[in-house]
């Protein structure tokens, strides 16, 4: 068994974990268990600039590999390169992504570039929590002892739900203003969301569809509050809009990560000029929008059979504007055009649509199909939301949730109780 540590202080250190894991996955392993994650202070020499002092993300993986000692240093050295840590660097400067053999089970060594375990092991007690977690018993008595100070889990991954509505579902008028917005965007990305989406326009049963300057209205000063930090790359800010003229400007405004289309509609033209910037595309399925109770599938229908259809013809149509399918996203609209028990059908059969081959996204978060077993009001339906996110763990890729915090807490305990998460 081997064991690497990884580690990231500036950008989005959470997208810089996710890539490295990702590749590690991809050429290193052939099997992977992930640590938790945990956030320290950073280390620093003396006399170090100010702008060094930035906390750091960590975690270890641990797997099996057929590459020898110096086969894997030189991966992880190629791995930190592509993702712009450069050749030379000050010792102690911020990075953002470090990779490092910590132990290697019946191989040690010594050498002027590679030393096995690790020499450092010793003075980081962050690591050897985190070896602890993973079952390494010479470390579980400093499993209280670590420093840390905030723990989270790299999967699922979390699409944060910010609303800048006065009239949204569960939490309209809470976020309306730019102040709050942006307050609920930096409390999202300090969670744990991979992904923060701010919608300008309701879509509940009943809502009035702004025009495309209404829309503008909302979203532009939150992206202009947001302008140093999504530049920098710190925040992955996603907008959920189907209107193309939305779309283009505020790709021309920002740089924009993702576009949440719940139409599901989008012309070829702003489709291209998604894929063209880079960005990702969760499209959702529903029969109307907004949401119309009235309006929903065929009681004969199979509701999973008819998502199923409808996103592969989602999904070439994209693909012929020039998206990957890493880039597309498939949402099965929970709540919009089925019923509570279509919704449940969805949700419990979620695994049927990984036939797609795309990224999977449940927005699941305090919807009408909660109302099928439980009276509590929409903005109290958070309970229910995360112990439905637990039992969907490992059917969707995407969690689009409106507490990412009180999501990452459970899935914590959930993680630590299972001794790591396996990647297959």
């Amino acid at each position: 068994m081997i064991f690497i540590s990884l580690g990231s202080n500036l950008g989005h250190r959470l997208q810089f974990l996710a890539r490295a894991v990702d590749l590690l996955k991809a050429r290193v392993f052939r099997t992977l268990t992930c640590s938790l994650i945990l956030e320290t202070e950073c280390l620093l020499k003396p006399h170090a600039p100010e702008s060094w002092n930035k906390p750091y993300l960590n975690m270890v993986v641990g797997g099996e590999s057929d590459l020898s000692p110096c086969s894997l240093l030189a991966a992880l050295k190629q791995i930190e390169r592509e993702m712009g840590r450069p050749e030379i660097y000050e010792k102690w400067a911020p990075r953002v992504i470090d990779l490092d053999i910590l132990l290697w089970d019946g191989w040690e060594q010594d050498s002027p570039t590679l030393k096995i375990p690790h020499p450092e092991l010793q003075n980081r007690p962050f690591l050897r929590h985190l070896l602890a977690s993973l079952g390494r018993k010479e470390f579980q008595k400093d499993l209280t002892s670590s420093g840390f100070s905030k723990s989270l889990t790299l999967e699922p991954r979390w699409v944060g739900i910010v609303n800048v509505t006065p009239d949204s579902f569960s939490d309209g008028g809470v976020f309306e203003t730019t102040d709050k917005a942006v307050s609920q965007i930096h409390h999202h990305a300090a969670a744990g969301a991979m992904i923060v989406e701010i919608g300008a326009c309701s879509t509940r049963p009943g809502a009035a569809l702004l025009t495309p300057a209404e829309e503008l209205a909302r979203l532009i000063p939150v992206l202009d509050a947001l302008d140093l930090p999504l530049r920098a790359g710190e925040i992955a800010l996603g907008v959920d809009s189907f209107q193309p003229e939305v779309i283009r400007a505020v790709l021309d405004h920002a740089p924009i990560a993702w576009i949440n289309d719940v139409s599901g509609a989008l012309d070829e033209k702003t489709l291209s000029l998604i894929a063209e910037r880079g960005c990702s595309l969760c499209l959702m399925h529903a029969l109307t929008v907004p949401a119309d109770p009235r309006i929903i599938l065929s009681e004969a229908c199979d509701p999973v059979e008819k998502v199923y259809a409808w996103a592969e013809e989602k999904i070439a149509h994209a693909r012929r504007c020039g998206l990957t399918k890493d880039k597309i996203i498939i949402d099965p609209g929970i709540g919009f055009g089925k019923t509570a028990f279509q919704s449940l059908a969805l949700l419990q059969r979620l695994d049927d649509l990984k036939g797609l081959g795309v990224p999977l996204l449940v927005g699941h978060s305090r919807k009408s199909w909660i109302a099928s077993f439980s009276t509590v009001p929409a903005a109290a339906r958070d309970i229910e939301t995360i112990a439905a996110s637990l039992a969907l763990f490992g059917k969707a890729d995407y969690f689009r949730v409106h507490d990412v915090a009180a999501h990452q807490r459970a899935f914590v305990a959930q993680h630590i109780l299972q001794g790591g998460i396996h990647v297959a």
